[in-house]
């Protein structure tokens, strides 16, 4: 570190811009938003995701072709660590879980993450993950981006669904990935971007 306050007014904005960052990817990928994937990515960016290691634009293609199939999926980020390398480059690892359920057709989705297919064929199978993003994050003409990211798999678990839990009523809410989760129809009427 060059002698700069980690914990001073400037790195604390700049904590709070890369957190979002990993907060809006997660928004983003479980709600399949093309645009918001890409958005917290400097173009040309490298992403080292297991079987996809190319720029992110192609990562965004993979995702949106391997995640059509899978009616739900979550991303959680839990601890996070920012070290900063200099006032325009960070390090940050940030542990993430992920769920995601498989119907019976997306088992070739799933294979790709685990080397072959898992339970019945004609069962659903949740998938349950424990990785971490290890992201250089840069600021560019002051705005942060992740400019590389590895993720490091440390743990899954394939579960076949048995019955499926959630059995909606009429005026509940239910998440959705096609550009109408109640998220993105909120933020539209709101005015957001």
């Amino acid at each position: 570190m060059s002698g700069t306050d980690d914990h001073g007014l400037a790195r604390l904005a700049g904590r709070w811009q890369i957190q979002d960052l990993l907060y809006r990817w997660c928004r983003a990928v479980d709600r399949l938003d093309a645009r918001g994937m890409l958005e917290v990515f400097w173009p040309g960016a490298i992403d080292s995701h297991g079987p996809y290691i190319g720029p992110v634009e192609g990562l965004v293609d993979w995702i949106l072709a391997r995640h059509r199939p899978i009616g739900v999926s979550s991303h959680f980020i839990g601890n996070l660590l920012i070290e900063f390398v200099h006032e325009d480059l960070a390090l940050v690892e940030s542990y993430v879980r992920t769920i995601q359920q498989y119907p019976p057709h997306a088992k070739q989705q799933l294979s790709q993450l685990t080397g072959g297919a898992a339970g019945r064929p004609d069962a659903a199978v949740d998938m349950f993950t424990s990785s971490r993003y290890i992201d250089q994050v840069e600021r560019r003409q002051g705005q942060w981006r992740i400019a590389r990211r590895d993720l490091a798999q440390d743990w899954k678990q394939i579960v076949e669904v048995q019955h499926d839990a959630l059995q909606p009523q009429q005026g509940w809410i239910i998440g959705r990935r096609d550009g109408n989760d109640h998220v993105e129809v909120l933020r539209r009427s709101l005015g957001l971007p």
